[in-house]
């Protein structure tokens, strides 16, 4: 630090070949500006300037030192800049990775306002409903259905996301509408598969207060929330889908709501960033943009 300010002190004296002038500028004393010089030929082993009693000029040596070192400092307070602008102005690319049926359905269509609102910010957007490492994977912030626990990150709930039991009222009209967990049993269930492991979900329940896992025949599996909530609204079987899924269907009477006695309380709908002493004004007009969607959600009931 102390070479720095030498350099800051020897460019404002060479650039007005004045001690005292640039003791001003700097709010400082002659003498110190004087000693700051003197301690940087010193360190070089070379002289940079000439004086004399009325003037000062710079040495060949000086001059080539000077114009290198005012490129340097430039480039510095640009880059000091850039970082401060980044902390008040969203500038740059924001990397996202989001859930993936709650980003198509309902935060891909909502970006192109994000986008219009914020010009000098890109974003990458992966849709993933993997465990990311945001430290690892420099991702800026993700956002996800549950909750983690990593003490390395920030996790602000955003909204909550319900299960659903629900099926084409073709479907019910013609094999009927199941009223207890058990008549599940005689029904064909739509089952949710992992992508990763092939195996099936239990679907999550909660009886008497409390929650129990329920597996379910029937005779199709899928890997994708929308390729089931097509398949349940084709009137194939029975299927628990999130309320962010189903609900726009529901509401069109496409599909029926059924054993919601039995639904759970929810899951938490969150954005999880990592911890910094100061958050970058990219993340933070993120965390804003999503806490306006999931309100604006709130209020036609798709989520809660």
């Amino acid at each position: 630090m102390d070479k720095l300010n030498s350099l800051v002190i020897f460019v404002r004296a060479a650039q007005y070949l004045s001690f005292s002038e640039a003791a001003r500028q700097l709010g400082t004393s002659p003498s110190t500006v004087s000693k700051a010089v003197l301690r940087l030929e010193e360190d070089m082993g070379i002289r940079l300037m000439n004086r004399t009693t009325r003037s000062i000029t710079l040495t060949a040596d000086g001059e080539a030192f000077y114009n290198r070192c005012r490129q340097i400092l430039a480039e510095l307070e640009e880059a000091e800049l850039e970082v401060k602008r980044s902390l008040t102005t969203p500038t740059g690319t924001l990397r996202i990775d989001l859930s993936s049926e709650l980003a198509r359905l309902h935060i891909i269509p909502a970006l192109p306002r994000f986008l219009a609102q914020y010009p000098d910010l890109k974003v990458d957007v992966s849709l993933t409903n993997r465990m990311v490492d945001l430290i690892e994977e420099s991702i800026d912030a993700v956002v996800r259905i549950g909750i983690g626990k990593d003490n390395r990150l920030i996790m602000q709930r955003l909204a909550t996301a319900k299960f659903i039991v629900c099926a084409a009222p073709n479907y019910l009209q013609k094999y009927g509408t199941p009223t207890t967990i058990a008549d599940l049993h005689n029904h064909n269930c739509i089952n949710f598969i992992s992508a990763w492991t092939g195996k099936s979900y239990d679907w999550r329940l909660q009886q008497d207060g409390e929650e129990i896992s329920l597996a379910v025949e029937g005779n199709i599996r899928l890997d994708n929330g929308e390729a089931i909530l097509a398949t349940a609204i084709a009137g194939v079987g029975i299927a628990q889908l999130y309320n962010y899924v189903a609900a726009g269907t529901i509401a069109e009477g496409k599909l029926k709501p059924i054993l919601q006695h039995y639904a759970l309380p929810g899951s938490p709908i969150s954005i999880v960033y990592p911890q910094r002493r100061h958050l970058s004004a990219k993340v933070h007009a993120f965390v804003e943009f999503m806490q306006e969607l999931m309100n604006a959600l709130k209020r036609t009931g798709v989520v809660d």
